[in-house]
């Protein structure tokens, strides 16, 4: 029989860990005893990874303890695994817990294990956080690498703080480090959340080209698509549109800028934001030195200027997607169905709502409601307000009758993951309460005031969470309250709002028609 050493054996771990393949690591660990091999520290480190690597985080936490039984001391290795294993399993506190036990120890923390505790804390939305572990790295621990710095800009980039986003990349320089692809898209996506640095992300789409010579890819123009709606810059995202569309025509399937459907929910929110002038203009860029090719006329020169054209224009485009092979999502129809209520054409909002959501087999989001009854507030359409009033609390319940059952780690697994799914669809607790005082508005605009009090009141006793909603939130519902002379009922309202008393003394009699 052939004598295996330990490095082949640390090598044959490796390699199945790498392939992702853990049950032949496993066979591969095992068959150290066989070949009378005492495993090793490394060992045990690369059957830890092969199990992390594929998500299987209960073999992960049971090999880690296989050190102990081995008699062996865990190392950084170790440590950095299983903490990697707690942030992918979105068991945070764990993961941290994990990291004091490790500092205790006198190892110095990896710069992969911060960068792991600041993408877990980042995921879960604890930005605070983050920062505190970026700044204990740099300041005790290591210079921050070029992943660590890309981390911290998607934290800027959270909070729309552009300038401490632009104080990062400069600090990048300072230490030398070379900014990648990703660094580049994440900075023009925290310029692209402030109106007021739209023409800095277009200058560094600039120094992204020039300067380090890295070409924009779809996430690059679909991120600048989003600065174009929130700048109302509908000339210059029609221009992005047709570069991304000209890229597609000449490479096909192979093109690595093909609209999908982020482009194409970040395009109707152009056209949603987008006020016309009611003169005909030349499509123009923005005021930057980033020239976009227009070469291939596939949208007419001229921009809209009328907001049934602007209509016309984007359900052209919704007809496209099929030539994209794009998949209707709910991001996707509810830009397209706020672009209808942001353009005024209430016929087609109905429409959409009631109509193209089944037909395309596409399920409604809190962010659909939302932005329905906005438009029911607006209209003053009350029987519709209570129809997506309904809707959404059968949605929210469906959500909330999700099994948590299982072992504590499934059933934490499972919470993280709800509230991820909270963020994401658009109903976290904050969300909800101002879906409630939408609606009591919308009532209140109707002269239903017994009801849209008692949508307030039935959402502050469902959730201790909930907290009463602000008086200035509630100021059509209160002005309401005057005009109608219900004194109880502003009485009640006043009682159940958080007061803000300087706000109250300072506001004047407003109609609310």
């Amino acid at each position: 029989m052939q004598e295996l050493t330990l490095t082949d054996f640390e090598q044959l771990i490796y390699a199945n860990a790498l392939a992702k393949r853990p049950s032949e690591a496993e066979q591969a660990f095992n068959l150290m005893e066989k070949y009378n091999v005492k495993p090793s520290v490394r060992s045990v480190n690369h059957l830890m990874d092969a199990y992390a690597n594929t998500n299987h985080f209960e073999e992960t936490i049971a090999t880690f303890k296989r050190l102990d039984e081995l008699d062996l001391k865990p190392d950084i290795y170790s440590y950095g695994l299983l903490i990697k294993a707690f942030v992918s399993s979105k068991r945070l506190d764990d993961a941290f817990i994990i990291f004091e036990k490790m500092k205790k120890t006198s190892m110095i923390p990896s710069q992969p294990i911060f960068a792991n505790l600041i993408s877990g804390s980042l995921k879960a939305n604890k930005v605070e956080k983050a920062w505190e572990i970026f700044d204990s790295m740099r300041l005790s621990f290591h210079q921050p690498d070029e992943v660590s710095f890309t981390l911290m800009l998607h934290a800027c980039a959270k909070r729309g703080e552009v300038e401490r986003a632009l104080n990062l990349f400069e600090d990048m320089a300072h230490y030398q480090l070379y900014p990648t692809d990703v660094t580049f898209n994440v900075l023009i996506n925290a310029c692209a959340k402030r109106p007021d640095y739209y023409n800095e992300a277009f200058s560094l789409l600039d120094q992204m080209q020039e300067a380090y010579g890295f070409q924009p890819d779809k996430i690059t123009f679909n991120t600048l698509l989003t600065a174009c709606a929130r700048k109302r810059d509908l000339g210059q995202a029609r221009d992005i549109f047709r570069t991304m569309w000209t890229d597609f025509e000449k490479n096909g399937s192979q093109s690595l800028l093909a609209p999908d459907s982020q482009t194409f929910t970040n395009l109707f929110w152009c056209y949603a934001s987008y006020i016309p002038q009611g003169v005909k203009e030349k499509a123009v860029g923005a005021n930057n030195s980033t020239e976009i090719s227009t070469q291939v006329e596939l949208l007419p020169l001229e921009i809209p200027n009328k907001r049934n054209k602007v209509v016309k224009e984007a359900q052209w485009l919704f007809d496209q997607l099929d030539k994209f092979e794009v998949k209707h999502t709910p991001a996707l129809l509810t830009a397209y169905l706020a672009l209808h209520i942001s353009q005024k054409q209430t016929g087609s909002c109905i429409d959409i709502y009631q109509k193209k959501f089944n037909k395309l087999g596409v399920q409604k989001d809190a962010f659909t409601f939302h932005h329905m009854l906005q438009y029911c507030y607006h209209q003053k359409d009350r029987g519709m307000a209570w129809k997506v009033w309904e809707e959404y609390q059968d949605f929210l319940e469906a959500r909330r009758e999700q099994e948590m059952s299982g072992t504590i780690i499934e059933q934490k697994t499972k919470e993280a993951e709800q509230n991820m799914l909270a963020i994401k669809e658009g109903w976290t607790n904050a969300q909800q309460q101002k879906m409630a005082a939408l609606m009591a508005n919308t009532l209140a605009r109707t002269d239903d005031l017994k009801n849209a009090m008692s949508i307030l009141s039935s959402e502050l006793r469902r959730s201790s969470a909930m907290h009463p909603p602000r008086l200035r939130d509630m100021m059509p519902f209160y002005n309401k309250c005057i005009q109608l002379e219900d004194l109880d009922t502003k009485r009640e309202l006043v009682y159940i709002c958080v007061k803000d008393p300087l706000r109250l003394a300072n506001s004047k009699y407003k109609r609310v028609n």
